[in-house]
């Protein structure tokens, strides 16, 4: 697949992904087997800690990981995830998610996902996805 398609393939993704449209996610760079999206943490995502809550960090990275999926034809629903809370971010923060297809292979895909902000990287997700087909 070429990073024309790869486009095309998270395009139609987006396209119905309420969450990410209420939440404000911006798709920022697409290309076979990697995609960035973006967020600017709102008041209503941190927790009694004034800070982004962990939700909100894993929803971005398993977003990200779908969409990298796509990015290479691979429709694909979370089997696994795992992910390594590192360091807060407050509101008004411009977060970051670059997820990189590591395995693609029979039913399987993994991607590895960095959220960071500022250069400092807030988490570390790796997901493992089924086909949907």
């Amino acid at each position: 697949m070429d990073d024309a398609d790869a486009r095309e393939q998270v395009t139609i993704l987006r396209a119905t992904d309420d969450a990410i449209h209420h939440l404000g996610v911006d798709v920022v760079a697409v290309s076979a087997g990697s995609v960035e999206l973006a967020l600017t943490v709102k008041p209503t995502m941190v927790n009694g800690h004034r800070v982004l809550h962990g939700g909100y960090l894993f929803l971005l990275a398993d977003t990200a990981f779908a969409y990298c999926c796509a990015s290479v034809g691979r429709a694909s629903v979370t089997r696994t995830a795992d992910i390594a809370f590192l360091a807060s971010a407050s509101i008004g923060t411009r977060i970051t998610a670059i997820a990189e297809v590591r395995v693609a292979q029979a039913r399987a895909t993994i991607c590895d996902v960095r959220i960071e902000a500022d250069g400092v990287c807030l988490a570390e997700f790796r997901g493992q996805g089924l086909l949907t087909g």
